[in-house]
């Protein structure tokens, strides 16, 4: 039996009392009505609320990114300045010797002025070769770049995230070397990267190698530009087997396609 319900209208004064009458069905349908209109709003309300935090995230990265491109533009004029020093290099021997009088340059003192000078260009000439030989200047290893250093979604749950270094698939085992001068600063476990590497190249710049199925070096060992340092794996919080590298100035992760010799 469908019961029915009223409810009574009671005026100020004057018009008569009115009466408003649902069947218990309607009321089902109000009620089932207004649920649906409470979850339609808290759905909505979720959205606005998820969709503030990730502006607040993109915001977050956009300040790393302009971070970033501050430390990519000071590197990039370090690195040029030294190399224009070094091009530069024996003309500016030439024309020191070149200014001493020919009595000078014969007599003991003026030779020993000469060598003198001589050693100290050498060594700085060594510290301006050595400093260049520190700086990554190419790819780690071989292979195509599939995700690159900036924002990109997630491969887990799809959210916008700032990835760090270049990832560059190949197969487990492939040979990674590396790509500047440095001193191994760390080898072993490292949360979700797995088996890593970090090199130190000085001058603030630190290399990161991720994922390896192998690591052959060790802590504290120097190594040089091109030796064989670990190999390729898929060790860690990884989707499939691939290198990821990272190039950090100061803390601060940089694209390292900037500074490869072509």
């Amino acid at each position: 039996m469908d019961r029915k319900y009223s409810i009574l209208i009671f005026p100020w004064q004057g018009t008569r009392i009115r009466r408003v009458a649902f069947s218990q069905k309607s009321v089902r349908y109000l009620l089932t009505a207004g649920m649906l209109l409470a979850g339609i709003v808290a759905l909505l309300f979720g959205d606005y609320l998820r969709m503030k935090f990730q502006r607040s995230e993109v915001h977050d990265l956009v300040v790393d990114t302009q971070l970033q491109q501050e430390q990519l533009s000071s590197l990039y004029d370090r690195t040029k300045e030294v190399q224009g020093l070094l091009a530069h290099w024996k003309e500016l021997r030439g024309k020191v010797q070149a200014s001493l009088p020919p009595q000078r340059r014969a007599s003991v003192n003026g030779h020993e002025a000469v060598a003198g000078l001589e050693n100290y260009l050498n060594s700085l000439q060594d510290q301006l070769k050595q400093m260049i030989a520190s700086i990554p200047t190419s790819l780690p290893a071989a292979g195509r770049i599939s995700s690159g250093v900036g924002t990109r979604p997630s491969p887990w749950d799809g959210k916008a995230e700032f990835h760090s270094g270049l990832d560059i698939p190949n197969p487990i085992g492939t040979p990674v070397y590396a790509p500047a001068d440095g001193v191994v600063d760390f080898v072993g476990q490292s949360n979700g990267n797995g088996q890593t590497v970090l090199l130190d190249h000085g001058q603030g710049i630190i290399t990161q190698y991720a994922h390896l199925s192998k690591t052959n070096v060790k802590k504290g060992e120097a190594v040089r530009k091109g030796q064989q340092i670990a190999n390729v794996g898929n060790t860690g919080k990884s989707t499939s087997a691939h290198l990821h590298y990272e190039v950090r100035v100061n803390g601060v992760p940089v694209d390292p396609r900037r500074y490869l010799v072509k």
